[in-house]
């Protein structure tokens, strides 16, 4: 039994080396290859270049960015939620498929026309400068738009705070009130409210969304309702005075669009009704003493042209509308 059980234990020792064995000849083994994958020169992935191609598109719309300073101030003040980099880049997207349409459009007239395909290369730079330049100003054209409908609503929630304030109601709660039911007003005076909300002393609040904001009205009031927490006046008091005098003020506008609505009338009878009409009869009367034929597109470019004309003068009536109510 004894000799049995040391042949046993002979045994299980040569087992147990034998494993140990190749479990150091595994570690040796992936040392090894750890070592060799160290020494080896790092391999080149197109990731790599990909991320510098990237690179080099963010620092090309950076250095677009510096030729428009107020683009970023300008995005945040028409509430377009992006930054001047990614703007410029659709920007230059919208402008880059609006010059190979034109460019292929012109291709087309010129084949047509028997013109040099040459003029082509001068027409893409032209159409691509002139819609970037144009699409990089909507922003301003939003905030002249967001602008003309906060002077709209601004005098009603005023009003509305005004009657909160002389009740007792706190100024925030009165803020909190007008921020729903008048428009872009009410928007504004929400961004106040969550800026108070977040800690933000209603003081800083109201004087920041003054200087993002181009409204000369909700200025006025932001401005007074400041001024009067300052120093400690009554704030019903104040913001009645400065909703007076807004009243005022949109009643003279409204006067002075009164006068200047009555010349531009006379024109338009004048140049859109009455010279039309008896140029074009007064046309096919010489002609027909001169021998030249009047035919159908040149009625039809008239026609375009009279289109044009009535839609200027439209436009300059309804944009010098202004857009209140007192």
């Amino acid at each position: 039994m004894a000799e049995k059980s040391a042949a046993e234990v002979a045994a299980a020792i040569e087992e147990a080396k034998k494993k140990l064995s190749a479990k150091q000849k595994k570690e040796t083994a992936a040392l090894v290859e750890r070592t060799e994958a160290e020494k080896a020169p790092p391999k080149k992935f197109p990731r790599v270049e990909a991320k510098q191609r990237t690179d080099y598109i963010k620092i090309g719309l950076r250095l677009l960015e510096k030729r428009f300073p107020e683009l970023q101030k300008n995005l945040k003040r028409a509430n377009m939620p992006m930054d001047a980099p990614k703007f410029i880049a659709q920007t230059l997207i919208v402008a880059t498929i609006f010059a190979l349409g034109g460019g292929v459009l012109f291709a087309v007239l010129a084949t047509t026309l028997s013109l040099p395909l040459l003029l082509t290369l001068l027409v893409i730079p032209l159409v691509f400068a002139a819609v970037f330049l144009w699409v990089i100003q909507y922003p301003k054209v939003k905030i002249k738009a967001r602008e003309k409908d906060l002077d709209r609503d601004v005098l009603f929630a005023g009003r509305d705070m005004l009657i909160a304030i002389k009740s007792g109601v706190p100024l925030f709660n009165a803020m909190a009130n007008v921020s729903r039911n008048y428009g872009v007003a009410s928007e504004e005076f929400g961004k106040i409210v969550e800026r108070i909300q977040s800690g933000v002393p209603a003081e800083i609040a109201m004087q920041e969304s003054s200087d993002m904001n181009t409204s000369k009205p909700f200025r006025q009031i932001l401005l007074q309702m400041v001024t009067s927490m300052r120093s400690g006046a009554d704030m019903a008091l104040a913001l009645e005075i400065v909703l007076s005098q807004i009243s005022q003020e949109q009643v003279i506008a409204l006067k002075r669009y009164g006068q200047t609505l009555n010349p531009i009338t006379m024109f338009y009878m004048l140049f859109g009704i009455i010279l039309p009409s008896l140029g074009i009869a007064i046309g096919i009367i010489l002609t027909s003493f001169i021998n030249i034929k009047i035919d159908f597109n040149m009625l039809l470019i008239v026609l375009f042209l009279l289109g044009v004309l009535q839609y200027i003068f439209l436009a300059m009536m309804s944009s010098s509308r202004p857009n209140f109510e007192v």
